[in-house]
């Protein structure tokens, strides 16, 4: 079963339009009669092809964010955890809250 036109990602309906465009410009004669305008989709497409380009660069950067902070939370998890264990075992339960913890031992 073929995919809708809204369920092909980016680069497949960029790479067929690509073919349109070509399609359109090599026969603008006749697709110009009928109200084509081949340079104003040849426009679009080139815009298509910019902004594709950037989203897939801010997903890459996205990724790379997203690995890092869960590097840095992994590590910021760990520490407080030691510094919860230390909280406990030196100061008063009655002083946990002003350290965050609402543990009951």
């Amino acid at each position: 079963m073929a995919k809708s036109v809204s369920q092909k990602s980016y680069a497949d309906r960029i790479s067929a339009a690509q073919v349109m465009s070509s399609a359109l410009q090599a026969n603008s004669d006749l697709v110009g009669r009928r109200g084509v305008n081949t340079g104003e989709y040849a426009g679009l497409l080139d815009k298509a092809i910019v902004l594709n380009n950037t989203q897939e660069k801010l997903k890459a950067d996205l990724k790379a964010a997203t690995a890092e902070l869960d590097g840095v939370m992994a590590e910021l998890n760990k520490q407080t955890a030691h510094a919860k264990k230390i909280v406990k075992m030196d100061i008063p339960k009655v002083r946990w809250k002003e350290f965050g913890i609402s543990d009951k031992q």
